[in-house]
């Protein structure tokens, strides 16, 4: 059966005394593509246009690392520690060699995957990241994440889009896609907000 990203099935795996909850899909034999997701964000956080057009052409893993959403334990206070839950998240299913990806807060994730992993990260793509000990706090993150919207999910509309008529409108469908698949991730927990929010 071929999934995508709205019908994959949640899957569990555990590491370092940590249950991770993911999904992986797409064209099998590739490398595989590991996703790290921004500030809040959970397995149903990509955009699944983005996420399906990549799982045409190879392998595309997404997952919860250690205290998001529906994988078990605290997120650790160190990029360090993260690093170090995801790696042990790869090996656990089985993986000797991956490509990373990691968006925003992300970012950070990838970049101590591939300083701790050795040969395990062949290809390691950025975006919307910034380096490591990059500051954060000069960025509008922290306002645009405590500031109230109605509906709460037109948050992502102020993160990922520009004021303009048409960013917005691709806004919407975005969140529209998001929306359709029935059995989705348990949102960010208050500890996970509270770790993550000191790094902004």
């Amino acid at each position: 059966m071929t999934y995508t990203h709205e019908s994959a099935p949640t899957q569990y795996v555990e590491a370092n005394g940590i249950r991770f909850a993911y999904r992986r899909f797409g064209k099998a034999g590739s490398v595989p593509l590991v996703f790290n997701q921004h500030f809040q964000g959970t397995l149903d956080h990509w955009d699944p246009a983005v996420i399906d057009g990549l799982a045409a052409g190879r392998e595309v893993i997404l997952f919860d690392n250690a205290g998001v959403a529906g994988s078990s334990g605290e997120t650790p206070s160190t990029f360090q520690e993260i690093g170090a839950n995801a790696i042990a998240f790869i090996r656990a299913i089985g993986l000797t060699e991956v490509h990373v990806l990691g968006f925003s807060i992300g970012g950070m994730v990838a970049q101590e995957i591939a300083l701790q992993g050795g040969d395990l990260v062949r290809k390691l793509i950025l975006v919307g990241t910034g380096p490591r000990g990059a500051d954060m706090a000069a960025s509008q993150s922290a306002a645009i994440f405590a500031a109230t919207y109605d509906p709460p999910e037109h948050l992502w509309l102020k993160v990922h889009f520009t004021p303009s008529a048409a960013s917005q409108t691709a806004g919407i469908a975005f969140l529209e896609r998001r929306l359709r698949r029935q059995d989705r991730d348990v949102p960010v927990g208050e500890q996970t907000q509270k770790q993550r929010s000191r790094r902004l």
